[in-house]
C-alpha cells in the first residue's frame, strides 16, 4: 500500500503493517506507539522499513501513550550503526480508539517538537495514527503538517 500527496510516495514494509495490525485499540486496550525507521529512496520516495513496538519504559493510557526516548534512542542508534547508515528515524507511530483516526492538539504539538528538539537525517518527519479501521498518515516538513492519502494507481 502506497500512501501520496501528488509530490511525496511513501511505503510501508508488510512487517510495520504487521506491527500496526497487532497493536490495533480494539476493546479496551491502551494506546500504543513506537518510531519508525526507514530510507529514502530518492527525494520524494520513502519506505517504512521498521516500527518499534511499545517497550516497558514507555506509558500507556487509555487515550494517551508516551514514548520513553532513551529506549527509543537505542534502538534508533543500533539500526543506524547496522544498515552503515541507510536506516534512519523517519517518524512516529501510536494508535487512537477510532476507526478513522485524526491527530489532536497533543499529537500536532509532539510531532513538531520532535521536529525542532530531535536531531533527524531528512528535513521531514512522519507521523502515523492507526485507528481500527484506517491509517492517518502525516507529512511534517517543519511548517505544516500534510496528510499523506492512498495512492489508487
Amino acid at each position: 500500500m502506497t500512501y501520496s500527496d501528488g509530490n511525496i510516495n511513501l511505503s510501508f514494509n508488510e512487517g510495520v503493517l504487521n506491527v500496526f495490525s497487532h497493536f490495533k485499540q480494539t476493546g479496551n486496550k491502551y494506546e500504543k506507539g513506537g518510531i519508525l525507521l526507514g530510507q529514502c529512496l530518492k527525494q520524494n520516495e520513502i519506505v517504512i522499513t521498521k516500527a518499534t513496538t511499545p517497550t516497558l519504559f514507555d506509558k500507556s493510557k487509555r487515550y494517551g501513550f508516551h514514548r520513553n526516548k532513551k529506549s527509543a534512542q537505542l534502538f534508533i542508534n543500533y539500526e543506524f550503526l547496522n544498515s552503515l547508515g541507510t536506516t534512519i528515524y523517519i517518524g512516529e507511530w501510536h494508535t487512537h480508539p477510532e476507526d478513522y483516526p485524526t491527530p489532536s492538539a497533543t499529537d500536532i504539538k509532539m510531532i513538531k517538537n520532535q521536529f525542532k528538539k530531535n536531531l533527524i537525517n531528512e528535513n521531514f518527519l512522519l507521523m502515523v495514527i492507526v485507528g481500527r479501521k484506517d491509517f492517518y498518515v502525516g507529512y511534517f516538513n517543519g511548517k505544516k503538517l500534510t496528510q499523506l492519502k492512498v495512492n489508487q494507481h
